[in-house]
């Protein structure tokens, strides 16, 4: 895989998510077959002047928002009403936050957005951060990355890759909230006139296969759409996450798949795909869980931490009162910044 990331712009934005000191960044980093790509994300800066060492930085990565290239950190006023206010936090903790829009979600971008792709998650991110220091002169060599949802997923892949990609800056650890994980084996039980089952996250499903379309696989992935799946699957490219529901209203998983997704080989090209990894952590890792959590259960992230401990990963997790969406707010943000302060202090 190609590398390294450029610096092709860093715009200033004005008022972004009620904060005030945004910039708007555009750089190349590598795309899922491994060439050069256009990504896009912001930067957002603490009040005041930048300690001597620069500012520490943490990586925010986003939630789940969409597949086209209007569904980013500067095109959905979801998302922007969403994330301001955990950047904001960071901001007045003294960090310096790069927020990347990974693949396809932003202005200009090629999509459909490579939706829960381990690999161009971790690249875009570790990117995003190379090319804000290029046109920041005040951002440390000093990191961690934090997220929510796919950001948890996105995270934990660019903590695993931090160091070995990015061997010029010092990584500190990663934070995970409500991460998507382990979901991979969900989607493999999926085949045709499969009943509906309540629950069964038939949107996320048909997001993930549609961002496998953009990636080289080893199967073809619109063969195991039917017609139905087919359509939804491209109607879904020029949506934003909001639009979801009602494309899969009253949509069962058995009409939408061709053939049975637990096949050796479509398993294995989804976790190739999507797998977060499990070993090889060089940095701490936190992971937040809302135990009332309904879009990623609780026991698919109790599964994740048994593979950790199998594969020898240290980890600090906390359950949490919470649901999915409102889990930084069931103690998921304070548990996130007592663990930035414990592994990169604002100021070294």
């Amino acid at each position: 895989m190609s590398r390294r990331s450029t610096l092709q712009r860093l715009d200033p934005i004005g008022s972004w998510g009620g904060l005030h000191a945004v910039s708007r960044l555009v750089y190349t980093t590598p795309g899922p077959d491994g060439t050069s790509v256009t990504a896009t994300g912001l930067v957002c800066l603490p009040d005041g002047p930048a300690p001597a060492e620069g500012w520490r930085v943490v990586a925010w990565t986003h939630g789940t928002s969409g597949l086209s290239e209007h569904c980013g950190l500067t095109g959905s006023p979801d998302l922007e009403a969403g994330t301001g206010e955990v950047i904001g936090r960071l901001n007045a903790a003294g960090y310096a936050v790069v927020a990347p829009d990974y693949l396809g979600l932003g202005p200009g971008t090629i999509g459909p957005h490579p939706y829960l792709h381990t690999d161009t998650e971790s690249t875009a991110t570790i990117d995003a951060v190379c090319a804000a220091r290029m046109g920041i002169g005040e951002l440390s060599q000093h990191w961690a990355v934090a997220g929510q949802s796919q950001g948890g997923h996105a995270a934990l892949a660019a903590g695993h890759r931090a160091a070995t990609y990015a061997p010029d800056l010092i990584f500190h650890g990663t934070a995970a909230l409500a991460p998507a994980s382990n979901i991979e084996h969900v989607f493999a039980m999926a085949r045709p006139q499969m009943p509906s089952i309540p629950g069964f996250p038939v949107g996320s499903l048909l997001a993930v296969l549609t961002g496998m379309t953009a990636t080289p696989t080893k199967v073809d992935v619109r063969s195991y759409l039917t017609p139905v799946g087919q359509r939804i699957s491209n109607e879904m490219t020029g949506v934003c996450s909001g639009a979801r529901p009602q494309l899969v209203a009253g949509v069962s998983t058995g009409s939408v798949v061709a053939k049975p997704l637990g096949d050796s080989d479509f398993r294995r090209s989804l976790a190739e795909y999507m797998a977060v990894p499990t070993g090889g952590y060089g940095a701490p890792v936190l992971i937040v869980h809302g135990w009332k959590d309904s879009r990623v259960p609780l026991p698919l992230t109790l599964r994740l931490l048994r593979q950790f401990r199998r594969a020898g990963t240290r980890f600090e997790f906390h359950a949490v009162n919470a649901g999915h969406d409102d889990v930084r707010d069931g103690a998921g943000l304070m548990y996130l910044l007592a663990f930035l302060h414990r592994i990169l202090p604002a100021q070294g």
